[in-house]
């Protein structure tokens, strides 16, 4: 399997996406969102607040092959 394949099967499988902001050293704040519409919203909001924030999107997939998996989507 390729790089890419393996990509392309962790997209396929996508169950929920993840919004994490870097509170501070060793701390963060995490938020579950359905759809990547609705993280994007969210992490706008954060970063409409607080334009320093540092927040990244994850999609959690959950590939049939193996066990969850997360992967920074922005």
């Amino acid at each position: 399997m390729t790089y890419q394949e393996y990509e392309n099967q962790l997209l396929q499988n996508i169950s929920h996406y993840m919004v994490t902001q870097h509170l501070g050293r060793g701390q963060y704040k995490k938020t579950e969102c359905t759809d990547i519409e609705h993280a994007r919203n969210y992490k706008n909001n954060i970063i409409k607040d607080n334009p320093v924030a540092r927040v990244a999107i994850y999609a959690c997939c959950t590939p049939p092959s193996r066990p969850l998996v997360n992967i920074i989507v922005e």
